[in-house]
């Protein structure tokens, strides 16, 4: 018998079967890794660098994000599934506010109360209502893919065009999985899907996000913190 029969079984489904075990979802659960492979590459290679600049923490919502997906997948129930959609604000939240911030529509010193209230907010949002709490997550994408493809400040940044070609190419995929279209099947349904394709390619996006931002944070020395 699966250990994690007890719980409530995952809200919406993704295209892998479910297998009894220990491991629900090994290709989703395995891919979910990558987040937590960026955040550390991310610490080792900029963190000393990039100690007086905000981005610093960001390596620490990637972490967040990759274990509390790797838990959900491995699980693959609903209590999981709702701490893995409520980490993601952690890292979308700080990119709303930030380029709020760099829009100069408020000023740099009141960063981290925007991205405290963003993320509070949509945490709550998501641990209230699950289909809500993606309605959330996605908005705070659309809001940050139209503002950093279309503001020339980071247009003009390659690692913000890669990030954002990588954030959109997952989020198709992921859109498809959870519709239950391209589901691998047979011998390949336990080793790619889909939604583990996503986690590759958004935790590739993370990567580049975090590159372009704390080039844009280097700006904000220049302005009152």
């Amino acid at each position: 018998m699966s250990p994690w029969s007890q719980f409530e079984p995952a809200i919406f489904e993704t295209c892998e079967p479910t297998l009894e075990g220990w491991i629900a979802h090994p290709a989703e659960a395995i891919s979910a890794t990558a987040y937590l492979v960026v955040a550390i590459l991310l610490w080792r290679h900029f963190g000393y660098r990039d100690r007086t600049l905000f981005v610093r923490y960001l390596p620490f919502a990637l972490g967040i994000i990759g274990l509390t997906s790797v838990l959900f997948h491995v699980s693959y129930t609903a209590i999981f599934q709702i701490l893995d959609v409520a980490s993601i604000p952690l890292f979308m939240g700080y990119l709303c506010a930030a380029t709020v911030a760099h829009r100069q529509q408020v000023d740099v010193s009141m960063f981290p109360r925007l991205f405290w209230a963003i993320t509070t907010i949509s945490m709550l949002l998501v641990a209230a209502n699950l289909a809500l709490g993606f309605v959330v997550v996605i908005g705070q994408g659309c809001v940050i893919i139209w503002y950093w493809w279309t503001d020339p400040l980071t247009r003009s940044n390659a690692d913000a065009r890669r990030a954002i070609l990588l954030l959109v190419s997952g989020a198709v995929l992921l859109g498809l999985d959870h519709a239950a279209i391209g589901c691998v099947g047979g011998i390949g349904a336990h080793l790619i899907q889909p939604h583990s394709i996503w986690h590759l390619l958004s935790a590739a996006s993370g990567f580049f996000f975090y590159r372009a931002e704390r080039h844009l944070e280097r700006n904000w020395h220049s302005r009152a913190l």
